[in-house]
């Protein structure tokens, strides 16, 4: 007998997802995006603070903290809904570091930040990766070092995405005693923050910490943040590019139907289906690998191998998809008046963030060489189908 996955979602998750839909679906228009595009700043405050008012990114904090005591896979199938959109908003790291302090931090921490962060009035970065380390999972170059009451905080992280509009930043260190998360606001003394020009536009920062000092109510006393924060982003980004994928296909299936050569839709054609059928193949590859991940890691289940698998998926196939796409539209893909342009854009940089699928692939064949080394077990990648039925 061969068990089967099931994929399908709870009623209260596929309510979540429609109301993402419908909010971002009514504030995010393409005459918006173009609005933001032209000023330069590509940030939607309105829809940022319809998803707020919504209780979407309070929901999954406790219920204790003023959340509604949901999980990662519903903060996914939002993350997933703004990528439909390609919405401009700090949906997936605001959500994530909420998570994580809530999970990981102090009852001071709590009440100072997760508060601010439910309603929409703060917003959150992951300062996690670093040049040397595309994963957040290797010993990082930042370092903290004890100071009568608190740390010094000194290195560079690359690429934080939303830095720019961050009101509290999570970031990882080296201590003597192993990797720990501080929160560190970027108007502590020491702390640069210098805008860097991204791929999608959307708003990105490389952040330099100079002997910043923090006090000792700074760091995330709970032991395995570095970890959680680093698959839960990771696993919000590949929710994202599976809208995104979801998106390009649907603007491929509509001009390829609405295009005609010869007196048919080009849709007929043998080429031109082959090839929208294997773009179909990857979206649902991204999305169901991303769904596996998101409900190992809500169930607090071991999920590296699947977060790992889904940003394989993510990165390459969510190129792939955006590159038939673009094929598929001919020349108008690439014009900037029609939307299909952001889809590729947005691909692309989520493949970067990500790491890109040949750093994800190397990480779990390290992993598989060192069990096998080892002896240990298979890993959860091999008792991942047994979860979901």
């Amino acid at each position: 007998m061969i068990d089967t996955v099931d994929f399908s979602l709870d009623e209260h998750s596929e309510e979540v997802a429609a109301l993402a839909s419908r909010i971002l679906g009514d504030k995010v228009t393409e005459e918006r995006l173009r609005h933001l595009t032209a000023t330069g700043d590509l940030y939607d405050e309105a829809a940022w603070s319809a998803l707020c008012d919504a209780g979407l990114v309070s929901m999954c904090l406790p219920a204790a903290d003023g959340g509604g005591d949901m999980t990662l896979l519903e903060a996914a199938l939002v993350a997933e809904e703004v990528g439909r959109r390609v919405a401009p908003v700090p949906y997936v790291p605001t959500v994530v570091c909420a998570m994580g302090i809530a999970h990981f931090g102090s009852d001071a921490q709590r009440t100072r930040w997760l508060a601010p962060l439910g309603d929409g009035q703060a917003i959150a970065g992951a300062a996690l990766a670093e040049h040397h380390d595309r994963l957040a999972r290797e010993r990082p170059q930042t370092t903290a070092t004890r100071t009568d009451g608190g740390w010094r905080l000194s290195g560079d992280k690359p690429m934080v995405t939303w830095a720019p509009h961050a009101d509290l930043l999570l970031v990882s260190a080296a201590t003597d005693d192993g990797v720990a998360v501080f929160i560190v606001e970027p108007t502590d003394g020491g702390v640069t923050l210098v805008a860097e020009q991204t791929t999608s536009g959307l708003p990105e920062a490389s952040l330099h910490l100079d002997d910043v000092l923090l006090d000792d109510d700074r760091r995330l006393p709970v032991e395995g943040a570095v970890s959680w924060l680093a698959d839960a982003l990771a696993v919000g980004l590949c929710a994202v590019q599976s809208g995104v994928s979801a998106e390009a296909l649907r603007l491929t299936a509509a001009y390829t139907s609405e295009r005609h050569q010869f007196s048919s839709p080009i849709a007929t054609f043998q080429a031109v289906a082959q090839r929208a059928a294997d773009a179909f193949i990857d979206a649902r590859g991204v999305r169901f690998t991303m769904l596996q991940a998101a409900w190992r890691l809500s169930e607090g289940l071991e999920g590296t191998d699947e977060v790992d698998i889904a940003a394989v998926w993510a990165a390459d196939g969510g190129q792939r998809v955006a590159h038939a796409a673009q094929h598929l539209h001919g020349g108008i893909g690439v014009d900037t008046d029609y939307p299909l342009h952001r889809t590729f854009l947005w691909a692309k940089h989520l493949e970067l963030a990500l790491g890109g699928a040949t750093v994800r692939l190397v990480s779990m064949g390290r992993r598989m060489a060192e069990q096998a080394a080892t002896g240990s077990g298979a890993g959860s990648a091999s008792d991942a189908a047994h979860g979901g039925d």
